[in-house]
């Protein structure tokens, strides 16, 4: 039967290359456990995380300080040639890091969505109307300033699944693309009904061509218990894993995937009983709200002088129970629902501006895995590079500029940073 049933075995193994914007990606492909990055810039990783320790033998408490009292809106403009010329501190690396946009600023509860939904009340109807109204004009303004040239990339995410939309070149004619995690089989016949092509780059199994006229085909033999059918393609198995994450490559394909996403409550019946998803920007986008991740800041004993308690950084120096500078060191946590890369990158800048040495353990949302297969359309120059090459180049292009890009990062995700006098070690996940 054409598109049922599992696939031969040895066909996901002979599996051809896949196709991720230009540049062909063998599935097989296994990006190292630990790479080795030089200089300050720490590896772009596109997938959202949630949260980030830093662990140093330098005081952090200029960082707790400043997530205290605010963002620094320091202008580096006018003065003196040497002032125009001088790099950014280390106060307002750390304080601009900090900053993202998004909309809503917060979410409500499915909890409360049903009670409203299910509400008489003429003003919790308003309410959410109000609501899914402004979320859909702030996803439009998103999308179109991407269109524009005016922003280069943006995330749309929910429960269930991310979309990252992208502009991987700073050129004007360089066209979009986006990728959704998470996908499930009844996605992806949505997207094909409404025409929208899209690929699989990190599946292994033969992408299944079902049409509608073969599910309907399918239902009547399930119904009638024929060779008791249990499948109707390969790819059921990978289902809300990595491996179903959908490419989108050119304007028509991103422009079809925005259509359906803007229409979520009619076609996702999954996501109409609960909040709006949420936007995040690197840049202020109509309706779209400050937001600053959770800072908390510790010193803490090392582990080597048998104690293993900490203080906050308002303990006191001079306290009697405050020990010896030497058998300190200073940990540094950002936790939100989810962390962007452009938040996650310029924290290690401004780290790496004021320290020889840190450690960094991350947290990813299990939901955004796969995302960094977008690294194979983010070039200057639009030209394929081995997938072992690291440039700056492409962050700079996507407006990511205090991270570089390391291409055999494609496949994987960063689970722990090591920056040891102008070089990181990065430890990869799968």
């Amino acid at each position: 039967m054409k598109g049922f049933g599992a696939r031969d075995a040895s066909g996901a193994s002979n599996a051809p290359n896949v196709q991720v914007g230009d540049l062909p990606l063998k599935s097989s492909e296994v990006c190292p456990s630990k790479i080795k990055i030089p200089g300050k810039r720490a590896p772009l990783d596109l997938t959202l995380k949630t949260a980030l320790q830093f662990v140093s033998s330098s005081s952090v408490k200029w960082c707790h300080n400043l997530s205290i009292a605010g963002p620094i809106t320091q202008s580096y403009r006018g003065g003196s040639q040497n002032s125009r010329c001088a790099r950014p501190g280390k106060e307002f690396l750390f304080s601009r890091a900090l900053q993202s946009w998004v909309y809503p600023q917060s979410l409500l509860p499915a909890s409360i969505i049903s009670a409203m939904l299910s509400s008489t009340a003429r003003g919790e109807n308003e309410f959410l109307l109000k609501r899914y109204q402004d979320w859909e004009d702030s996803f439009q303004n998103l999308y179109y300033m991407l269109r524009k040239n005016q922003l280069n990339i943006f995330y749309v995410y929910t429960a269930q699944f991310v979309a990252l939309f992208i502009r991987g070149n700073c050129l004007e004619k360089q066209p979009c693309n986006a990728y959704l995690s998470q996908s499930t089989r009844g996605i992806r016949s949505l997207l094909r009904k409404h025409g929208v092509r899209f690929s699989m780059p990190l599946c292994n199994a033969e992408v299944e061509q079902v049409t509608d006229d073969d599910l309907m085909e399918f239902s009547k033999i399930q119904t009638l218990n024929l060779g008791q059918t249990l499948h109707i393609d390969a790819l059921s198995e990978v289902d809300n894993t990595t491996e179903s994450l959908l490419s989108f490559t050119g304007n028509k394909s991103v422009h079809g995937l925005y259509d359906v996403l803007l229409n979520y409550k009619s076609f996702l019946n999954s996501l109409s009983a609960t909040d709006v998803p949420v936007l995040y920007s690197p840049a202020p986008f109509q309706n779209g709200c400050l937001h600053i991740p959770e800072v908390i800041c510790r010193e803490m004993r090392k582990a080597d002088t048998g104690l293993a308690s900490s203080i906050g950084l308002d303990e006191e120096p001079g306290s009697a129970f405050a020990p010896p500078p030497g058998n300190m060191c200073y940990s540094m946590e950002i936790k939100d629902v989810v962390i962007p890369p452009w938040v996650a990158s310029g924290i290690c800048a401004a780290m790496s501006s004021d320290t020889d040495h840190f450690d960094l353990t991350i947290g990813t949302e299990p939901s955004s895995m796969g995302l960094n297969a977008a690294f194979t359309s983010i070039g200057a120059s639009g030209q394929s590079k081995a997938p072992s090459e690291s440039s700056p180049e492409g962050c700079e292009a996507i407006g990511i500029p205090s991270a570089v890009l390391v291409r055999s990062l494609h496949s994987a995700s960063l689970r722990r940073l090591s920056y040891n006098h102008g070089e990181y070690l990065a430890h990869t996940t799968v």
